[in-house]
């Protein structure tokens, strides 16, 4: 499964967070440290699922506009120059390997 979030519900997640963090620190219930122990959990993968996210969209784009330069006499439709872009990704991670 697929979820999009925009920058603005990142940052609405963040606020949540920290939100979460303070009633942690001011709570003495176990039950509640415990669930929002799991929940604080579960906020920061969300968070490092984005955040790994942007990165790779951000390399896929810097990528691209690297292919898209040197092939900017070819005349490739938008979704050639992607599956060009991939290929040269998948290369660079042999390439590392």
């Amino acid at each position: 499964m697929t979820i999009t979030i925009t920058e603005k519900e990142y940052e609405a997640i963040s606020f949540a967070l920290g939100q979460l963090q303070t009633e942690i620190e001011a709570a003495s219930d176990e039950g509640f440290l415990d669930m929002a122990g799991k929940a604080t959990s579960a906020i920061y993968n969300v968070q490092k699922k984005y955040r790994e996210a942007m990165a790779k969209a951000k390399y896929f784009q810097s990528i691209r506009a690297e292919v898209s330069k040197h092939n900017r006499n070819r005349g490739l439709r938008p979704r050639d120059i992607d599956k060009l872009t991939r290929q040269v990704i998948k290369k660079i991670k042999e390439e590392k390997k």
